[in-house]
């Protein structure tokens, strides 16, 4: 299998996923789950899951003189899911899925000055079908909204671009999952640390709050995060972000069949022109790299 069909294929794992995240972080607001509690036991049982796999399956370790800066790409991602939590707690998920899902531009910018990748018409072309998708498939309503968690939404856009774009270059030559392993772990410490210098990371001790923290642990990071930066290094960061428009659809998905909501025929038409994205994509062949913009930067 092509390394372009085995990264779409990651990147479309990694999008069932992030796209239930929105529907986890709603319901656990709902039950009384604090924005730093959450992401705190998130990334501790998606690290432990993952470093699990590692020493199970005898994955291969970085090299230690990489693990720094693994652990300053956890940080930032770190940051990222922060950020997108508390936006997210202002926002309807759908507005706030929209917003956010101004990245894969932001991406293809950020990959294009960065001079990782070329900015080539394809990719132009497949940007502008997925946005259209995206704006089709969530519908509008910004101006209504509340102005600190669309900035807040909109910086977690801008701060996962740049998680992309650098983790094309730090992890690249590393063995991925172990590598994941690193970053999930210090994605981890930061916010423990954080969230115990502030209140505690404690969370209902109940069946249904536990279960929602388990399946964000599990569905919305141990996987989707390892096929993610798997799929980055198969397909690069451009490819990846534009691919991964197919997130939103299956966000607005769960939220019809876990939550109720309907579909309309403009929402529909957006599924399909991001999943039309994504089939275009595939039609690209992968370019050389450009000079020393795909050197390993740690």
């Amino acid at each position: 299998m092509r390394n372009i069909t085995r990264g779409l294929l990651a990147v479309f794992v990694s999008s069932l996923g992030y796209g239930a995240l929105p529907i986890f972080g709603k319901l656990a607001f709902a039950e009384g789950i604090g924005v730093l509690p959450l992401l705190s036991w998130r990334f501790i049982i998606g690290s432990a899951l993952v470093w699990t796999f590692v020493f199970a399956t005898r994955q291969a370790l970085p090299p230690p003189r990489r693990v720094v800066a693994l652990c300053l790409l956890g940080i930032l991602y770190a940051a990222v899911s922060v950020v997108y939590m508390l936006g997210l707690t202002r926002l309807p998920a759908s507005l706030a899925t929209l917003i956010f899902f101004s990245y894969p531009a932001l991406t293809v910018l950020l990959a294009r000055i960065r001079g990782r990748e070329r900015l080539t018409r394809l990719r132009i072309l497949a940007l502008l079908l997925a946005t259209a998708g995206c704006s089709l498939t969530l519908g509008s309503g910004i101006g209504s909204a509340d102005a600190l968690g669309v900035a807040l939404m909109g910086l977690a856009a801008l701060c996962i671009a740049s998680f992309i774009v650098q983790s094309h270059g730090t992890m690249s030559g590393l063995p991925p999952i172990s590598s994941t392993a690193a970053v999930i772990t210090a994605s981890a410490v930061a916010i423990t640390a954080a969230g115990l210098l502030t209140g505690g990371i404690g969370v209902p001790v109940a069946p249904r709050p536990l279960l929602i923290i388990a399946g964000i642990g599990f569905f919305s990071t141990a996987i989707p995060m390892s096929a993610f930066l798997i799929g980055i290094q198969w397909i690069g960061p451009a490819r990846a972000a534009i691919a991964a428009t197919a997130e939103p659809a299956v966000a607005l998905m769960l939220a019809v069949l876990l939550l109720g909501e309907r579909l309309s025929i403009l929402q529909w038409a957006g599924g399909l022109l991001i999943v039309g994205a994504v089939v275009w994509l595939r039609l690209e062949r992968r370019p050389k790299p450009e000079g020393a913009g795909l050197q390993p930067s740690g």
